[in-house]
């Protein structure tokens, strides 16, 4: 089945802080989809429009401003993103290739829209992303399996900020992680190791939503592990110059180092796998997902989130843990496809 030719439209962009992100995953997944003989287009969700051919073949670096969408535009996508998905599934379409990050694209409503569209997507379903997406729910979930995470608090928009202060220093040794619940990528993240510093980092935090956490900083190495269609991939290991792996550490070259298979001892890889795989399928993933850890021994980490959107650029772990495996970026993202359109 694998050796047929597939229309496929790729989702990119989108609303959220991870758009510049989306684009560029979009356009490396659509090159590599095109150079193996697929049929392929990218549509911005944003404005509901498909990107020109020259979006996809191009080598200048992409931007956000590089493709910005006037507001009448905007408030038009939706309803053009519908039309021309409906137009493409009655002209033979096989599946969407969701390369959004965050946002809609991210915690269930795509995924919703596709399914209520009958469209075969990748990765996991409406339920599965929006749970994944929510560090609170998710995390409530590790504590079932009694899969590790750190002590958090969550915070609503409108409770007064002096209070929330009071609360973390009350409840929380310093340093501590403030975060948004539902955003990904570490957008709005910060590492407070200065109770003066709370009050900003929540503010900036509630910027990026309208619940956000508060969370023990653990101290450690920083292991992914992968797990493609319930199966776990090679451990890879992130070093970035900062002290958290941020989002200039994720998207910059040169500001991380990785090294997959990470030099781990079998045991650890064995329970980090172990908690992975058991995640990804209480959540009910599908296709592909992400666990990260922070690491000190077998015996002593936390996980941290799932990602059940990977990003697929060239410093993107999914792909470099799928290489480790023998799976080439190529071979990858035609096997996510066919695991979409296989999912009945």
């Amino acid at each position: 089945m694998e050796d047929k030719k597939l229309k496929i439209i790729v989702l990119a962009g989108g609303e959220s802080g991870e758009r510049d992100v989306s684009l560029e995953s979009a356009r490396e997944i659509a090159s590599s989809l095109i150079s193996t003989g697929n049929s392929v287009r990218v549509i911005d969700t944003l404005s509901g429009e498909f990107f020109e051919e020259s979006f996809i073949h191009g080598t200048e670096k992409i931007t956000s401003e590089d493709y910005s969408i006037p507001k009448v535009a905007q408030s038009q996508g939706m309803g053009k993103l519908i039309g021309n998905l409906t137009v493409a599934r009655e002209s033979g379409l096989d599946v969407v290739f969701n390369g959004l990050h965050g946002g809609y694209g991210e915690d269930g409503t795509f995924q919703a829209l596709l399914e209520f569209m009958r469209i075969p997507y990748t990765g996991s379903p409406m339920a599965a992303s929006a749970i994944a997406m929510n560090k609170d729910i998710s995390k409530r979930i590790m504590k079932t399996l009694k899969t590790p995470t750190a002590y958090w608090k969550t915070f609503e928009t409108g409770q007064q900020v002096v209070g929330m202060v009071n609360q973390i220093t009350t409840q929380f040794d310093m340093p501590v992680i403030i975060k948004p619940v539902d955003c990904g990528s570490t957008v709005g993240l910060s590492l407070v190791e200065d109770s003066g510093e709370l009050a900003s980092a929540l503010e900036m935090a509630f910027t990026a939503s309208n619940q956000i956490m508060a969370e023990s900083y653990f101290s450690g190495r920083e292991i992914t592990i992968a797990v493609l269609n319930g199966l776990t991939l090679p451990p890879v290991e992130i070093k970035p110059e900062h002290k958290l792996y941020d989002y200039t550490c994720k998207y910059t070259k040169g500001k991380s180092q990785y090294f997959c298979p990470a030099d781990i001892d079998n045991e650890i890889t064995e329970r980090l796998s172990q908690d992975a795989a058991w995640l990804y399928e209480t959540i009910g993933c599908r296709g592909y997902a992400r666990v990260d850890f922070i690491v000190k021994d077998a015996d002593d980490y936390i996980c941290l989130e799932l990602n059940t959107l990977p990003g697929m650029t060239e410093l993107s772990l999914f792909p470099m843990a799928a290489k480790e495996a023998g799976i080439s970026f190529d071979e990858l993202l035609v096997k996510l496809c066919h695991l979409a359109m296989d999912k009945e």
